[in-house]
């Protein structure tokens, strides 16, 4: 008798209790799908020409990186003031995991240097690292140039050679700034947009010496028909054994390049950027994208979402202190 009066009374309170517990229920699955990442396809968005060593690393990278994420990666090359059109494309997308682009340290500092450049290192959210890719001096195989460093560097004193750097203010130009700085060398700089523009110049004979990343340069290295003169590393690369350090040779060149980051906007949420690491560091850890990565004279040297967001910060700030140093100021052109 009680539990009757107890439904007479209440039942219209379990009645609607029932209905909000059935109602959530059928409502979650709903909630579920519309946080669901990825529902489309992720884009990349690379900043220099096809075939350079940026283009080379995103697409090596998508390839491996999409089977994890469930989703096609689609990589669009943006090529545009050496680089910054496409960077800020990316600094300027919305937040939402679904258009990433890779970065490096001296991305950070383009605000210092280049008119118009709106984003800063707060414009990111580093998902993961990728690899370093020191810079290489190329010359052409066989040719007037295919010398010691230490030679090369005494004949820009004599006649002022043409260097082919592929994009504004990278480690490319700080390199020649550093030789220049230390040793009195004499370079007269010819800009490109991307790793591609040098090779093609170099093989042409319209710039006589490069610098460039292995991936740019390696196919023209098998073929014979370029060679480095010197790598900013601390040791040769086992794709390039003949190809000495500047250290090697006796020159206060430290290692130089570019460590590359995958990287989202800013305010893109914490758990979609770690459902990107996750996929990202499966591929890194790919043996078979190891070995793509060993074809193209390339490296892996990957870090998680935590170590790319210290390492990324450490070396801008380590940038901006050599822009301070050197007296570089805003606006003022690559020389």
């Amino acid at each position: 008798m009680a539990m009757k009066h107890f439904i007479k009374n209440h039942g219209l309170a379990l009645l609607l209790t029932a209905a909000m517990i059935g109602g959530l229920a059928l409502a979650a699955p709903a909630l579920a799908a519309e946080d669901q990442f990825p529902t489309k396809p992720v884009k990349i968005i690379v900043q220099y020409s096809p075939g350079g060593g940026v283009d080379l690393t995103a697409r090596m990278l998508a390839k491996y990186a999409e089977k994890h994420l469930g989703k096609n990666i689609v990589v669009e090359n943006r090529v545009g003031g050496s680089g910054v059109l496409g960077v800020t494309l990316v600094a300027e997308a919305p937040a939402d995991g679904y258009t990433l682009g890779l970065v490096f340290p001296f991305t950070s500092v383009d605000h210092k240097l280049i008119d118009g450049v709106k984003y800063t290192g707060e414009s990111f959210a580093p998902i993961c690292m990728i690899n370093f890719d020191p810079v290489f001096l190329v010359v052409k195989k066989g040719g007037q140039y295919d010398v010691d460093i230490n030679k090369l560097i005494e004949m820009t004193k004599a006649s002022q050679l043409t260097m082919g750097v592929g994009a504004i203010w990278t480690p490319f130009d700080y390199l020649k700034l550093l030789l220049e700085q230390k040793y009195d060398a004499k370079f007269t700089r010819l800009g490109f947009d991307g790793g591609a523009g040098v090779t093609r110049a170099l093989a042409s004979g319209d710039a006589d010496v490069g610098t460039q990343y292995a991936g740019e340069w390696i196919s023209y290295y098998k073929a014979g028909e370029m060679t480095g003169v010197a790598v900013a590393n601390d040791e040769r690369l086992a794709a390039f054994p003949d190809v000495p350090t500047f250290k090697e040779k006796g020159l206060d060149v430290p290692s130089m390049g570019t460590r590359r980051f995958m990287a989202a906007p800013a305010g893109t949420p914490e758990n979609r950027l770690k459902i990107l690491e996750e996929a990202f560091m499966k591929a890194l850890a790919d043996p078979e994208l190891a070995k793509e990565f060993a074809g193209m004279g390339m490296s892996i040297n990957p870090g998680d979402m935590e170590t790319a967001k210290q390492i990324f910060a450490d070396e801008s700030k380590l940038m901006l202190g050599i822009i301070d140093q050197a007296g570089i100021k805003h606006g003022d052109p690559p020389r």
